[in-house]
Order: C-alpha cells, then sequence, then structure tokens
C-alpha cells in the first residue's frame, strides 16, 4: 500500500530460551523477506539500531520492519570497525584482515552476517588471521537495501571473483536469489 509504517520484531536469537518458541523472528526471516516492497533491517548492535532506526523513518513509501535480538550484545567499537552508517547501503565491509589491503587486492574468504551472528563472524576471523588467511567480514543487515545499489557498489562490498564465502544466520533455506550467490 506504499504505507510508511515500522514494525518492530523482538527476541531474534538462535537458541531457544526460557519463553520457548514462541515469539522468534528469526523462524520468520525468509518468508519476510520474500513479501514484496518490505524492506527488512536486521542491524548486529546498538549503533546499527540508531542506523536503522533513522533509515527506517526515512523510507516513506514502504513498511520497514526491524529485527533486534533479545541477546546482551556488545556494541562493535567502531574506531576499530567501519561506521554503523554502513547500514544505511544495507551491507558493509565491516572489517578486513590487514593483509587483505596491504600485500593483495582482494580477500581470499568473505564472511557475511547480519545481526547477533555479526559477532561470531568478526570472533571467527580473528582465529581464522593467524594462519595467513586475508578474510573480510561482511555487515548484511538489510538484503533490500543492498539490493538497490549500484553494481560497482555491491561489487566493491562482494567482489564478484571471491567465490569463498560463507553466510552466518539462522533460518531456513529460501529459493531466492541471496547475495552470496549474486
Amino acid at each position: 500500500m506504499g504505507l510508511q509504517v515500522v514494525h518492530v520484531f523482538t527476541h531474534d536469537r538462535i537458541a531457544v530460551d526460557e519463553d520457548g518458541p514462541t515469539h522468534q523472528p528469526v523462524e520468520q526471516l525468509a518468508s519476510l523477506r520474500a513479501m514484496p516492497r518490505l524492506t527488512l533491517i536486521r542491524p548486529a548492535d546498538a549503533n546499527e539500531i540508531a542506523a536503522a532506526w533513522k533509515a527506517a523513518i526515512e523510507t516513506r513509501d514502504r513498511p520497514v520492519l526491524l529485527v533486534l535480538t533479545r541477546q546482551d550484545l556488545p556494541t562493535l567499537d567502531r574506531r576499530r570497525h567501519a561506521s554503523a552508517e554502513g547500514l544505511r547501503r544495507g551491507a558493509f565491509v565491516v572489517r578486513d584482515a590487514p593483509a587483505v589491503f596491504a600485500q593483495r587486492t582482494r580477500p581470499d574468504l568473505v564472511l557475511l552476517a547480519s545481526g547477533s551472528e555479526l559477532m561470531l563472524i568478526l570472533a571467527a576471523s580473528e582465529r581464522l588471521e593467524a594462519p595467513g588467511v586475508a578474510l573480510r567480514c561482511v555487515a548484511m543487515p538489510s538484503w533490500d537495501l543492498f539490493d538497490a545499489q549500484p553494481r560497482s557498489y555491491r561489487d566493491e562490498v562482494l567482489p564478484p571473483d571471491v567465490y569463498a564465502r560463507l553466510a552466518v544466520e539462522p533460518g531456513a533455506p529460501s529459493a531466492r536469489r541471496t547475495p552470496c550467490n549474486a
């Protein structure tokens, strides 16, 4: 209907807690992403939530759904990681291994995540760096916003010649083309 409506889902998490699996939006991510003209945003920390609210308020021609977690997550140190304002483009490079652009023009591996799983890929990236793997961590809070970006930006974030990509997000597989196989 083209209405400016902001929906908020809470309790997004992998594990079933004391309330049971009664209201976890993670179970609905695939079906919600399939809805036309619904912009779904799954922020990872407090900074991304602020950027998500800003994006939602500025979206006037369609509904926006914010999928928030109940987990006690840290707020990323944005002096070490990219600004949360990248959320407004749907996906952004949160962190590159120091060797990625010092010696190479592209990463060996791209790790992607949204929501609380961003913390998992950042922790994994620190462990994988020791063996010398040049990797990139990409936050992808909104497939919809990312799909709307110019091809040049999407290729900058997800280099088309890097086939080693791992997306971390709970949920059922979807028949929809995902950014990992774009």
